[in-house]
């Protein structure tokens, strides 16, 4: 389960930064085995992969080492509380953002698209329980001032609908004027970001021309809720199911909220 210190942060603030989450070998091994996915050309990727643009699909499939990170220490007990020991991954895609095609993105959350009723956040009994996150491995360095992802913090439990005319941009290709009250995360390689849905986040433009910001982005629900926009059983095609070792097809698997995985009875998950 989540430490009280992470617990009062991702309350109070509506993320939680885990710094060092991935390091020396295991970090080596992620970053090799993601570029390993970017560089195998779109007719040899194995089946049930595809590349759209930048977004390599189903990243975390693609190697044991990336497929290990949905059960990593670091996150494992947040994503058992925040799950309510009901834990689903729904996604699992590995993310390179460019200076040619990354522009900004602005700001959303879940009740643009959903309204107020949800997703849900609350604190029952000592306990978190957020039903839509997002959990992000970053396997590249981020500095002030090259963009990427930027949160309002504590935005996860507002209360009144943002301003319409509050941080966009006055051009099609350029980022809005900083604004004290929005914060841009610079994880670095083998940090950990996780926000969710609720929070209120957007991307700046990457302004680097020599160096990419690469993530692999983890989207979990409880097992009885689909992902975003989409509530399919399963939102993995068979030859990836195919792929995964029998405790991350568990993690997957879409089950009614009276059932108990036995995967979350486990503290550390090794895969088979």
């Amino acid at each position: 389960m989540m430490t009280s210190e992470q617990r009062y942060f991702f309350d109070t603030s509506g993320y939680l930064f885990l710094e060092g989450a991935l390091k020396g070998s295991e970090l080596t091994a992620a970053r090799e085995a993601a570029q390993r996915y970017i560089d195998t050309p779109s007719n040899s990727l194995p089946s049930g992969f595809e590349v759209k643009g930048r977004n390599f699909s189903h990243g975390f499939a693609f190697d044991k080492t990336l497929e290990a990170l949905a059960f990593h220490p670091k996150t494992w007990p947040i994503v058992k509380e925040l799950t309510g020991l009901k834990p689903r991954l729904a996604q699992g895609n590995l993310t390179v953002n460019t200076h040619e095609d990354t522009k900004f993105h602005s700001l959303h959350c879940a009740r643009d698209d959903w309204g107020p009723q949800t997703p849900r956040y609350f604190v029952e009994n000592g306990l978190i329980y957020c039903d839509y996150f997002v959990v992000f491995f970053y396997l590249t360095d981020v500095f002030p001032g090259d963009g990427g992802l930027v949160v309002i913090p504590g935005s996860h439990k507002g209360a009144f609908k943002r301003p319409d005319s509050f941080f966009v941009s006055t051009k099609e290709t350029a980022d809005p004027d900083p604004h004290p009250s929005v914060l841009n995360l610079t994880p670095k390689a083998g940090d950990v970001v996780i926000i969710p849905e609720l929070l209120t986040h957007g991307v700046l433009t990457w302004r680097p021309r020599n160096r990419d910001r690469r993530f692999l982005m983890l989207r979990y629900v409880p097992q009885f809720l689909g992902p975003i926009g989409d509530n399919l059983p399963f939102p993995f095609p068979s030859e990836i199911l195919e792929r995964l070792s029998p405790e991350t097809r568990e993690l997957i698997e879409f089950v009614p909220r009276s059932r108990t995985k036995e995967i979350v009875m486990q503290e550390i998950v090794t895969l088979s």
